[in-house]
């Protein structure tokens, strides 16, 4: 743990998108699965805290920045998680990170329901 250091933000891509970052590709063979499964730990967790909005994490001791992720990314990131473990053949992760889904989807429903009925009213 870093003490009395102040972190900049950046955005999850930068670490966990390969797409966004070609140098995450190695970042994500060598550590990929621990720190995918601890997100998606933490973003169901955060699914079931009322109020949470955002997880900061520090994805690695030695990186000079914290990742941020939204709430409106949290599906996005679920769907990422799931894909790898798919591509390394984790199929027991695949499961638990398809609940995580299923929930999260099913939390998200009813809040576009509530502000449609709100407006119809």
């Amino acid at each position: 743990m870093r003490r009395g250091s102040a972190f900049s933000t950046v955005d999850w891509r930068k670490y966990l998108d390969v797409n966004v970052n070609p140098r995450a590709k190695t970042f994500l063979e060598s550590r990929g699965a621990d720190v995918l499964w601890q997100i998606a730990s933490e973003i169901n967790r955060a699914n079931m805290t009322p109020g949470q909005n955002e997880l900061v994490i520090l994805v690695h001791p030695n990186a000079g920045a914290v990742i941020r992720i939204s709430k409106k990314d949290f599906g996005e990131l679920l769907d990422l998680t799931m894909e790898y473990f798919k591509n390394v053949e984790k199929y027991e992760i695949c499961s638990k990170i398809q609940k995580f889904i299923s929930y999260h989807k099913q939390k998200k429903s009813p809040n576009k329901v509530q502000k449609i009925k709100k407006l119809i009213i």
